[in-house]
Protein backbone atom coordinates (compact mmCIF):
# COMPACT_ATOMS: atom_id res chain seq x y z
CA UNK A 1 0.00 0.00 0.00
CA UNK A 2 0.90 3.55 -1.12
CA UNK A 3 1.26 5.70 2.32
CA UNK A 4 0.31 9.47 1.43
CA UNK A 5 0.85 12.78 3.27
CA UNK A 6 -1.15 15.62 3.11
CA UNK A 7 -0.52 18.94 3.38
CA UNK A 8 -3.26 21.63 4.88
CA UNK A 9 -3.97 24.88 3.06
CA UNK A 10 -5.13 27.73 4.77
CA UNK A 11 -6.72 31.02 3.53
CA UNK A 12 -3.82 33.93 3.47
CA UNK A 13 -5.98 36.60 5.25
CA UNK A 14 -5.34 33.77 8.63
CA UNK A 15 -2.05 33.72 7.96
CA UNK A 16 0.75 35.63 9.94
CA UNK A 17 3.76 37.10 8.07
CA UNK A 18 6.53 34.71 7.18
CA UNK A 19 3.64 32.32 6.91
CA UNK A 20 1.60 34.24 4.20
CA UNK A 21 4.85 34.98 2.32
CA UNK A 22 5.41 31.23 2.24
CA UNK A 23 1.87 30.56 0.86
CA UNK A 24 1.83 33.45 -1.52
CA UNK A 25 2.70 30.81 -4.23
CA UNK A 26 0.41 30.96 -6.70
CA UNK A 27 -2.76 28.63 -6.75
CA UNK A 28 -4.42 27.66 -9.66
CA UNK A 29 -8.17 29.23 -9.51
CA UNK A 30 -10.75 26.91 -8.35
CA UNK A 31 -14.19 26.56 -10.68
CA UNK A 32 -16.94 27.55 -8.38
CA UNK A 33 -18.79 24.89 -6.22
CA UNK A 34 -22.12 22.97 -7.93
CA UNK A 35 -24.52 22.79 -5.48
CA UNK A 36 -26.18 18.99 -6.24
CA UNK A 37 -29.27 19.68 -7.96
CA UNK A 38 -31.66 16.83 -6.81
CA UNK A 39 -32.96 14.53 -9.48
CA UNK A 40 -36.30 14.82 -11.18
CA UNK A 41 -38.17 12.22 -12.48
CA UNK A 42 -41.59 11.54 -13.69
CA UNK A 43 -43.74 10.65 -11.29
CA UNK A 44 -46.79 8.71 -12.19
CA UNK A 45 -50.48 9.99 -10.98
CA UNK A 46 -51.62 8.38 -7.94
CA UNK A 47 -54.09 5.68 -9.06
CA UNK A 48 -57.99 6.21 -7.48
CA UNK A 49 -60.14 3.42 -6.67
CA UNK A 50 -63.24 3.55 -8.91
CA UNK A 51 -65.19 1.26 -6.81
CA UNK A 52 -65.69 4.27 -4.33
CA UNK A 53 -67.64 6.62 -6.93
CA UNK A 54 -69.84 3.37 -8.02
CA UNK A 55 -70.03 2.60 -4.81
CA UNK A 56 -71.83 6.51 -4.33
CA UNK A 57 -73.63 6.42 -7.46
CA UNK A 58 -75.32 3.30 -6.53
CA UNK A 59 -75.81 4.00 -3.13
CA UNK A 60 -77.37 7.87 -3.82
CA UNK A 61 -79.30 6.05 -6.69
CA UNK A 62 -80.91 3.40 -4.30
CA UNK A 63 -81.40 6.16 -1.93
CA UNK A 64 -83.63 7.73 -4.35
CA UNK A 65 -85.11 4.89 -5.61
CA UNK A 66 -86.26 4.22 -1.85
CA UNK A 67 -87.18 7.97 -1.59
CA UNK A 68 -89.57 7.42 -4.40
CA UNK A 69 -91.49 4.33 -3.71
CA UNK A 70 -91.92 5.77 0.06
CA UNK A 71 -93.31 8.39 -1.76
CA UNK A 72 -95.80 6.76 -4.28
CA UNK A 73 -97.05 4.68 -0.95
CA UNK A 74 -97.90 7.76 0.89
CA UNK A 75 -99.55 9.54 -2.20
CA UNK A 76 -101.33 6.24 -2.76
CA UNK A 77 -102.79 5.69 0.86
CA UNK A 78 -103.61 9.63 0.62
CA UNK A 79 -105.38 8.95 -2.16
CA UNK A 80 -107.66 6.14 -1.04
CA UNK A 81 -108.19 8.25 2.09
CA UNK A 82 -109.29 10.82 -0.02
CA UNK A 83 -111.71 8.73 -2.00
CA UNK A 84 -113.50 7.58 1.69
CA UNK A 85 -113.90 10.94 2.71
CA UNK A 86 -115.78 12.15 -0.71
CA UNK A 87 -117.85 9.04 -0.53
CA UNK A 88 -118.67 10.11 3.22
CA UNK A 89 -119.35 13.98 1.92
CA UNK A 90 -122.01 12.38 -0.27
CA UNK A 91 -123.76 10.52 1.70
CA UNK A 92 -123.77 13.18 4.29
CA UNK A 93 -125.12 15.77 1.49
CA UNK A 94 -127.98 12.88 0.62
CA UNK A 95 -128.97 13.01 4.12
CA UNK A 96 -128.56 16.65 4.94
CA UNK A 97 -130.64 17.46 1.62
CA UNK A 98 -133.60 14.29 2.79
CA UNK A 99 -133.93 16.30 6.60
CA UNK A 100 -134.15 19.79 4.56
CA UNK A 101 -137.01 17.78 2.74
CA UNK A 102 -138.53 16.45 5.72
CA UNK A 103 -138.32 19.65 7.83
CA UNK A 104 -139.78 21.78 4.74
CA UNK A 105 -143.08 19.36 4.58
CA UNK A 106 -143.56 19.36 8.06
CA UNK A 107 -143.20 23.13 8.01
CA UNK A 108 -146.20 23.68 5.01
CA UNK A 109 -148.32 26.26 6.70
CA UNK A 110 -151.39 23.17 5.83
CA UNK A 111 -149.43 20.50 8.25
CA UNK A 112 -148.78 23.51 10.95
CA UNK A 113 -152.81 24.05 10.61
CA UNK A 114 -153.66 20.68 10.85
CA UNK A 115 -150.89 19.95 14.09
CA UNK A 116 -152.28 23.02 15.52
CA UNK A 117 -155.73 21.74 15.69
CA UNK A 118 -154.72 18.38 17.31
CA UNK A 119 -152.72 20.22 19.85
CA UNK A 120 -156.50 22.81 20.43
CA UNK A 121 -154.80 25.55 19.03
CA UNK A 122 -157.13 27.75 17.22
CA UNK A 123 -156.50 31.00 14.93
CA UNK A 124 -156.40 34.50 16.85
CA UNK A 125 -159.13 36.73 15.28
CA UNK A 126 -157.89 40.07 15.63
CA UNK A 127 -153.73 39.91 16.24
CA UNK A 128 -151.80 42.40 17.94
CA UNK A 129 -148.17 43.75 17.56
CA UNK A 130 -145.73 45.22 19.86
CA UNK A 131 -143.12 47.73 18.34
CA UNK A 132 -139.62 47.09 19.62
CA UNK A 133 -138.59 50.38 19.49
CA UNK A 134 -140.36 52.12 21.88
CA UNK A 135 -142.67 49.27 23.64
CA UNK A 136 -145.92 50.39 22.16
CA UNK A 137 -148.48 47.67 21.36
CA UNK A 138 -149.90 48.27 17.82
CA UNK A 139 -153.87 46.41 16.87
CA UNK A 140 -156.72 45.71 19.53
CA UNK A 141 -155.46 42.12 20.78
CA UNK A 142 -158.79 39.48 21.01
CA UNK A 143 -158.67 36.62 23.09
CA UNK A 144 -159.47 33.71 20.68
CA UNK A 145 -161.77 30.92 21.57
CA UNK A 146 -162.31 27.02 20.15
CA UNK A 147 -165.30 26.03 18.59
CA UNK A 148 -165.87 23.97 21.16
CA UNK A 149 -165.90 26.51 23.91
CA UNK A 150 -168.49 28.85 21.69
CA UNK A 151 -170.99 26.01 21.21
CA UNK A 152 -170.79 25.11 24.64
CA UNK A 153 -171.13 28.94 25.85
CA UNK A 154 -173.87 29.65 23.46
CA UNK A 155 -175.96 26.98 25.03
CA UNK A 156 -175.15 28.24 28.31
CA UNK A 157 -175.99 31.96 26.98
CA UNK A 158 -172.51 33.18 28.14
CA UNK A 159 -171.17 35.31 25.78
CA UNK A 160 -167.38 33.85 24.30
CA UNK A 161 -164.32 35.58 25.40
Amino acid sequence: MSTSTATARVAPEYLSGAAAARQNIRQPARPPLRVPRPRLRVVPAPRRSRTGLALLCVGLLGAGLLALLLLNISIGKGAYELTGLQQKQRELADQQQSLTEQVESQSAPGKLADKAKKLGMVPAPNPAFIDPDNGSVKGEPEAATSPAAEKASSASGEPAR
